[in-house]
């Protein structure tokens, strides 16, 4: 077997795994990966991604990868083909592709999320590589139990193209001083948040959005909470975000926009829903709990900054 930098491949021959991979997130996570697979297909024919394949002859059995974002690299799927994994070669890739990120003249910041990860032992390779890390949990939920009925305090519509910017400024504000806001700078500021929001409605970034399922919690001073939803797959419903402002939290907001986006779902046929949390968040993981959802897969957010700078998590 062999490493190869990305940039050595065309999609034709990283194609066979691509198809593997998106078969397994599908079962494991309910997710159609077709669109990111084919996302990553593009970017490796545009040039836009960097990283590592291992090959076992001619063929491609494992890859990591990372890309260039806004002054950051994003470091995205580490995976490797079911004959080859439980060898720490997918270990291997991901300690060879931190060290690059981190070695690159550009970004300042280097970012990684572990749900699209095979390798067993990620975790452990970012706290050598110097990365703060939190621990979250994906968790699933099967429509065919029923769906609990918040109080409707609050009065819920339909997010329209027109809420982006107050959705932007309900998340943002929702995370200013929060252990998500310290680990992944798209809730770092207020533009970061309208392109995050614009991304999952306008770009398909998360699956295919969900008017029906998506919503805008109003109360007596204006727009108080948010939810964003798509479909990851045919049979599948996904919360991207719920967010709600400092003045709105602990009082029913985020309970009455979840139990709308499962109604929403259930109407839809679908047959589960999921969402991500991190560990962290207890009050957001009790509520999630309570409304049925269990977990799926553990992985983690992990960022580091280039010294002298530092990552301060909040206590």
């Amino acid at each position: 077997m062999r490493t190869r930098p990305l940039a050595e491949l065309s999609a034709r021959d990283l194609r066979p795994l691509l198809a593997e991979e998106s078969e397994h997130w599908g079962g494991e996570l309910f997710w159609d990966y077709a669109d990111v697979s084919a996302a990553v297909a593009s970017g490796l024919e545009r040039g836009a991604l960097s990283g590592l394949v291992l090959q076992d002859g001619p063929h491609c059995v494992a890859y990591c990868y990372y890309m260039l974002d806004g002054g950051r690299a994003i470091v995205g799927s580490v995976f490797a083909a079911e004959g080859f994994r439980g060898r720490r070669l997918e270990e291997g890739l991901l300690r060879e592709v931190l060290a690059e990120a981190q070695g690159h003249e550009g970004p300042e910041r280097v970012e990684c999320q572990t749900l699209f990860s095979t390798a067993a032992s990620a975790e452990d390779l970012f706290a050598r590589a110097g990365f703060q890390s939190r621990s979250r949990h994906y968790l699933v939920r099967l429509l065919s139990e029923r769906v609990e009925t918040a109080p409707r305090a609050w009065r819920l519509r339909p997010v329209r193209r027109e809420d982006l910017a107050t959705a932007a400024h309900i998340i943002h504000r929702s995370h200013q001083g929060s252990l998500d806001a310290a680990l992944n700078l798209t809730y770092a500021t207020p533009a970061f948040c309208r392109g995050f929001v614009e991304t999952l409605v306008l770009r398909a970034g998360c699956g295919r959005f969900d008017g029906e399922a998506s919503f805008i919690a109003d109360g007596p001073e204006g727009a108080v909470g948010v939810l964003l939803a798509s479909h990851l797959s045919r049979t599948n419903g996904h919360v991207c975000q719920v967010s709600v402002l400092p003045s709105g939290q602990g009082r029913g907001v985020g309970a009455a926009l979840m139990s709308a986006a499962l109604a929403a779902f259930r109407r839809q046929g679908l047959e589960t829903a999921s969402l991500s949390v991190t560990l962290d968040n207890h009050r957001a993981y009790r509520l999630y709990q309570r409304l049925g959802f269990r977990l799926r897969k553990r992985f983690a957010a992990h960022a580091w900054v280039r010294p002298p700078a530092r990552i301060e998590l909040p206590a």
